[in-house]
């Protein structure tokens, strides 16, 4: 009773903000809200978990979508600002790769501080339900973003 009335509240409080996110707040925003329900439900927190999980995830992901936005300027605007890859010089594409390469590590050393961190008061079944829990919402949000791609068309 005590999981079902968490997610009854988490899902009005869901639908409370999608209400006021489309009035006032992007498109990011919803989805960073649909998340979170998504993954509070997923993970079941105890409040004591929760009060320490949430502070280092949000904190962890600020830091990983700053790499994800660095890495898609990179490989996106930079090498279509130089004309392309067929356009660049090797010495360029060098620079960028360099780079990209760097982005991937830093990426890799996130996580296993925010694993580190997490495992020292979460149990590890946990922690790899985060993992699970947060593949499948890119899953379902992917299909999502597809599904209405194809009825606009």
């Amino acid at each position: 009773m005590k999981k079902q009335t968490k997610f009854t509240i988490l899902l009005l409080l869901f639908v409370s903000s999608i209400s006021l996110a489309q009035k006032h707040k992007n498109h990011h925003e919803k989805i960073r809200v649909y998340k979170i329900a998504y993954l509070t439900e997923k993970l079941d927190l105890s409040e004591s978990e929760a009060q320490k999980f949430w502070p280092l995830y949000n904190t962890y992901n600020e830091n990983m979508l700053t790499l994800h936005k660095e890495e898609r300027h990179l490989i996106k605007k930079k090498i279509a600002a130089l004309g392309g890859v067929s356009q660049l010089e090797e010495e360029e594409a060098k620079l960028i790769l360099d780079k990209y390469s760097t982005i991937a590590k830093s990426k890799v050393v996130l996580k296993e501080k925010f694993f580190s961190e997490v495992c020292s008061f979460l149990p590890y079944k946990k922690v790899l339900s985060l993992e699970i829990a947060e593949h499948d919402f890119n899953k379902k949000l992917l299909r999502k973003l597809r599904k209405k791609e194809k009825s606009k068309s």
